[in-house]
């Protein structure tokens, strides 16, 4: 009996330690420990009580929140989350990011609202997976606030807003990672011409991934704005061809990933390419032709120089107009004449100090003509010298 009321206590210590371990969520919900402190709450969709509450959580808090099994509204009307706002920067763990996955079921479809996402301002990262988005418009994100990431992976977006975007904003936040990135990957958008304006709003974005989209064109000024952007892949799209001026606005850009483009090419069709080489922009993958049929599955590169490049007059220096070859011409003539001139003044002057100081040697100095002077009128005198050479 005594050994135990002394196991007793022990027992209740580590469960009230398993359950701190475990963290405390509501029905619907559970903790993955894997991740100690800053594990991830998973909930299943249709399993907990809507709205999902803030308060419901604890030990640690939902710093870290997936939400899986998503089909349907999300709600049907309000948000979908309460309480969220109280959840402030400093009770985050600054090695994880705030952080919000939706993974939808199979073929799954949501509607979004507005409302959708009241109160989730503390979020830095939100993903969305296997969704298939009925609609983006403007607002809609706009209670993220900023966000450091923004994924939309696999699934589709049937339809979304030239402004879209314009409500939140997408930068390199203060977290253990910095990103500033927007991620569409595998997850085909409509319409499937980026048009102007989309981005505008994204002065501060540093990545963009549109990859396997089903994009077929981008507007000449779609990415206009975006002066910070640093990275940008374009990889399995539908592009054939790319304005000559794309990425002219993008002072900043450093790497152009165009792999898996079936590109029509030609030379009115390559600006990318020069434009790649003037401004030190890497391009990782290989542009390759789909036309002509000559080129095909070959790469743009080869083309170009086989077809396009031709030699320049100036051997590889900037040509310059006519009005300033005669002025560089006159310049040169001016130096010339400058050089010449001053060899002329300093040979002359040459022979002037020259001619001086032979003249000085020549002619007799005042002590001989004493001396000759004294000579003539005392010749005979033996003994006598002439007086002491004067000091002055």
């Amino acid at each position: 009996m005594f050994k135990h009321c002394k196991i007793f206590p022990f027992a209740i210590f580590f469960t009230l330690l398993l359950e701190l371990t475990n963290g405390t969520s509501p029905t619907g919900c559970s903790y993955d420990s894997a991740y100690s402190s800053t594990g991830v709450y998973t909930c299943v969709f249709g399993s907990y009580s809507e709205p999902l509450t803030y308060s419901a959580f604890s030990s640690p808090l939902p710093q870290r929140l997936k939400i899986t099994n998503l089909n349907g509204n999300l709600p049907a009307s309000g948000s979908a989350f309460s309480g969220f706002s109280s959840f402030t920067s400093g009770s985050f763990d600054s090695n994880y990011p705030a952080y919000l996955e939706l993974v939808c079921t199979t073929s799954g479809s949501i509607t979004l609202t507005t409302s959708t996402f009241t109160d989730m301002s503390y979020l830095q990262e939100v993903k969305f997976s296997y969704c298939n988005i009925v609609s983006l418009s403007n607002g809609i994100l706009g209670s993220f606030g900023s966000l450091n990431s923004l994924i939309f992976e696999h699934g589709s977006i049937a339809s979304y807003s030239t402004d879209f975007l314009t409500s939140v904003t997408i930068e390199s936040l203060a977290v253990a990672k910095p990103k500033g990135e927007l991620i569409i990957k595998d997850c085909s958008i409509t319409p499937t011409t980026i048009p102007a304006g989309v981005f505008d709003g994204q002065t501060s974005i540093r990545t963009i991934h549109l990859v396997k989209a089903g994009i077929t064109a981008i507007d000449a000024s779609a990415f206009s704005l975006t002066t910070q952007l640093n990275y940008m892949s374009l990889v399995d799209n539908s592009i054939t061809s790319l304005e000559s001026n794309l990425f002219t606005s993008m002072k900043s850009l450093s790497s152009i990933d165009l792999g898996g483009l079936a590109y029509d090419c030609s030379c009115s069709n390559l600006d990318v390419l020069t434009y790649s080489s003037e401004n030190s922009v890497k391009l990782p993958s290989d542009l390759i032709c789909n036309t002509p049929a000559s080129y095909q599955d070959k790469k743009a590169t080869k083309f170009y120089a086989e077809t396009c490049a031709t030699v320049s007059s100036c051997s590889g220096l900037s040509c310059y107009t006519a009005i300033e070859i005669v002025g560089f011409v006159l310049l040169g003539l001016a130096l010339i004449v400058a050089c010449v001139a001053l060899a002329m003044i300093c040979h002359a002057k040459r022979q002037i100090t020259s001619a001086a100081i032979t003249s000085r040697r020549r002619r007799p100095n005042r002590w001989s003509k004493m001396k000759n002077a004294m000579r003539a009128t005392n010749r005979g005198r033996r003994g006598e010298k002439p007086p002491m050479k004067s000091k002055y």
